[in-house]
């Protein structure tokens, strides 16, 4: 499974996002709203038009590692 680590600007936008995401799948959250999410949420985000900036792609041995 791919992963994406992704982050908000604002605290208002990752807000509705999280609560959007955590339905769809497991949400590891970071400090600095810093998400790791399943690709799949990417596509919801974009439907949602909720904006977000992909820091890096990952495998699942990465977010073990996380």
């Amino acid at each position: 499974m791919k992963f994406a680590k992704i982050q908000f600007e604002s605290r208002d936008v990752s807000a509705k996002a999280l609560h959007g995401m955590m339905q769809r799948g497991r949400i590891v959250g970071l400090r600095d709203r810093i998400f790791i999410v399943p690709v799949q949420a990417l596509e919801w985000l974009t439907s949602e038009q909720l904006p977000y900036k992909l820091v890096e792609m990952m495998n699942q041995d990465d977010v073990v590692q996380t």
